[in-house]
């Protein structure tokens, strides 16, 4: 009996994936990460993170169906972000934050952030679109890090934030503009 369970255990151990080897693998694709890239992540930690919760402030308060659907696809895109940045400066050993204070583009004020937390109904709604707007224009600025990355994967998150933030402040932009008529 215990025979038959100890080769069962070892048949499978034997079947299991490799995950040191995925790991590894990832890892290579990561090692062309240099300074620009780094400080990227570090810098776009943050400014993900308070975009994420400008979000949740609007699930909390806002009552306006579009902003809910935007709100939730903000939270679910930039978390999937923050796992991958995340992991590049753990990856590559780096420091999770900046070793200094550096102003990053698009960030929201604590003045900001207290005054939006404090309105409700349209007025959240008009602020929260300005805001978010402003926010994610910062991002795409903060892009330029990575414009002359040689690390596919960060040309591919790079452009995955493009094209998703893009659209996003258009779709804001409209938004906005029917709420003014």
């Amino acid at each position: 009996m215990n025979k038959k369970i100890i080769m069962a255990l070892i048949m499978g151990l034997l079947l299991m994936p490799n995950v040191d080897a995925n790991a590894n693998t990832h890892a290579k694709s990561l090692q062309n990460l240099g300074f620009n890239e780094i400080m990227f992540a570090q810098g776009m930690i943050p400014h993900h993170k308070q975009a994420i919760t400008i979000s949740q402030m609007a699930l909390k308060k806002s009552k306006n169906t579009e902003i809910l659907k935007l709100s939730r696809a903000i939270i679910n895109a930039q978390n999937s972000e923050v796992t991958k940045l995340t992991y590049w400066l753990k990856a590559t050993k780096s420091s999770m934050t900046m070793d200094h204070e550096m102003h990053m583009s698009g960030m929201l004020s604590e003045k900001e952030m207290a005054d939006l937390n404090k309105l409700t109904g349209n007025q959240f709604d008009k602020k929260f679109l300005e805001l978010m707007i402003k926010h994610h224009q910062g991002a795409l600025e903060m892009l330029d890090l990575l414009s002359g990355t040689k690390n596919k994967e960060a040309k591919t998150l790079a452009n995955e934030i493009k094209v998703a933030q893009s659209a996003e402040i258009t779709s804001m932009k409209k938004m906005l503009n029917k709420s003014a008529k």
